[in-house]
């Protein structure tokens, strides 16, 4: 189930060594802005950095003195890099790194959505609607780190992770596998559930409200869990419709599940210190559909990234050098 690694200036004070040619740029200002509309390698811009709108960049192995922004429609994808500050991602624009280091947050305001892997490691990460979007975006974390997770719109998918803490609000989904959470998970009113499996919390995890499949743990079917959750404070999961499923899983604090409807299936693998607080009837099986919406959520992702991604390198490289 998990994605894996499917994805595959002005004036002179610091010089740019770019394909053998050197350029100069002054020391980063607030005012001193690379624009990126193409592709770069491996130098240092002491300068914030900006895709324009409807442009495509590409980098490897840059390092960014500064700050980030990602215009409406643009697409910014970086390998091997480092950025001193944040990331805003505007409307419709993309923002992908691969074994990058953001020293600030990752902030999308109705991004078509935003892609991080291989070791990539941000401070917060965050995805709001905004005004005129035209679609709810989605926040991917695979083989990555962050301080936090917000998202109040979208798909929130996270594979062999570390997280601060997570919470999501009025999102399609959020399907987290083979990651810690150090922090609370809250997901409320998710239009398509959720899905917590082979994953470690260290605090609460609460799903309140929303359309389900809700699975956490989820028993042991086959090509789905392969171990138990553990979650270090209270599970609790109510007011979901569609169908919640709860097997395998370790609670330090108390298991609640209540007013779901249909009522929740509870496997008999739970370990709970505090106490099982539910009249939901026994866990049965992890439904076919559940099974089959949860393959197409990582189908879907897999799509949706290489096809982005492979379009980004494509219009960078047709660009020509960027700096």
């Amino acid at each position: 189930m998990k994605l894996g690694s499917k994805i595959a200036a002005s004036t002179a004070t610091a010089a740019l060594a770019i394909g053998g040619v050197t350029l100069m740029a002054a020391p980063a200002q607030a005012d001193l802005v690379t624009l990126c509309s193409g592709h770069g390698g491996a130098v240092t811009l002491p300068t914030d950095l900006k895709v324009p709108a409807g442009a495509s960049c590409f980098l490897d192995g840059t390092v960014i003195q500064g700050k980030v922004t990602v215009e409406g429609d643009a697409n910014l994808h970086i390998i091997g890099g480092q950025i001193d500050g944040t990331v805003t991602v505007s409307n419709g624009g993309y923002f992908d790194a691969s074994d990058t280091e953001v020293g600030g947050d990752v902030v999308n305001s109705g991004s078509y959505g935003t892609y991080l892997e291989d070791g990539t490691s941000v401070s917060g990460l965050s995805a709001a609607a905004a005004e005129g979007a035209d679609n709810d975006g989605f926040v991917f974390v695979v083989d990555s780190s962050a301080s936090s997770v917000s998202a109040s719109v979208g798909e929130v998918y996270v594979s062999g992770s570390r997280l601060g803490g997570v919470s999501a609000e009025g999102v399609e989904y959020v399907d987290i596998f083979d990651s810690v959470v150090r922090g609370d998970l809250s997901v409320t009113d998710a239009g398509s559930g959720g899905v917590l499996v082979d994953s470690e919390v260290i605090g609460d995890a609460t799903y309140t409200g929303g359309n389900g499949p809700v699975a956490v743990g989820a028993g042991a079917t086959e090509g789905f869990a392969s171990s138990l959750n553990y979650i270090d404070g209270d599970l609790t999961v109510t007011g979901v419709s569609g169908g919640v499923y709860i097997d395998n899983n370790i609670v330090g604090g108390t298991l609640t599940a209540s007013d779901n409807s249909p009522t929740a299936q509870v496997g008999d693998n739970n370990r709970v210190r505090g106490g099982i607080v539910t009249q939901e009837v026994a866990l049965r099986a992890l439904a076919a559909e559940v099974t089959a919406e949860i393959e197409a959520h990582e189908a879907e992702l897999v799509e949706t990234v290489e096809e982005q991604r492979a379009q980004t390198i494509e219009d960078a490289l047709e660009a020509g050098p960027a700096f």
